[in-house]
């Protein structure tokens, strides 16, 4: 009789050691489930990007680079996206003016090479310290959805894209003059990193 107590409670602590095994097999699946769905939402998707309050006065969206224009479109496609007069113009980049309901405004222009968008300057010019971090705020919101976390750089942040994009958001204010600066273009280093 000791030997048949023997043997089920060997054969309780058996099972117990398998379901935890099992258990602990399900959770290790339901990890890895949960990792490919990060790597789903990681930097440059658009399903966890809200375009809300400044982003959409400035008029972003979550699959762009800036205002429905990317690196490398046509550049063709930036007189068809950008509405209204262009403010400057030449062979090289072509500059647009967008203004807010409250006296603050942004100029953009955009950079060609060889027919094709090669960077995006971007100038906010706003009216407090407090206008100039709510900007900050929301975008550094939208490109940390799009590239993933940041590094501080030249007096901003700075984020790489995937295909070789950097970005970088710049508070430019002094004295009573309230800005941001974003540039979007090639990342330090490659071939069309000279464009300013």
């Amino acid at each position: 009789m000791n030997m048949n107590r023997y043997f089920l409670t060997l054969a309780m602590c058996v099972s117990t050691v398998v379901f935890t095994s099992c258990g602990d097999q399900k959770k290790s699946d339901a990890t890895s489930a949960d990792s490919t769905a990060a790597t789903l939402s990681s930097p440059e998707t658009t399903s966890t990007i809200a375009i809300t309050g400044h982003l959409a006065d400035l008029g972003l969206t979550p699959d762009s680079h800036w205002r429905g224009i990317n690196l490398g479109d046509d550049f063709t496609k930036v007189k068809a996206t950008e509405k209204g007069e262009s403010f400057e113009s030449d062979a090289d980049h072509i500059g647009y003016t967008i203004e807010f309901k409250n006296l603050e405004s942004a100029d953009m222009l955009y950079y060609q090479t060889n027919s094709k968008v090669s960077a995006i300057d971007v100038d906010l010019f706003l009216n407090s310290r407090q206008s100039v971090s709510d900007y900050k705020k929301e975008l550094d919101g939208y490109f940390t959805g799009r590239y993933g976390k940041s590094k501080p750089a030249e007096g901003g942040l700075v984020w790489m894209g995937r295909q070789g994009e950097q970005v970088l958001l710049k508070d430019v204010s002094k004295g009573k003059d309230f800005g941001l600066k974003v540039r979007i273009g090639p990342a330090e280093g490659t071939a069309s990193a000279s464009v300013k």
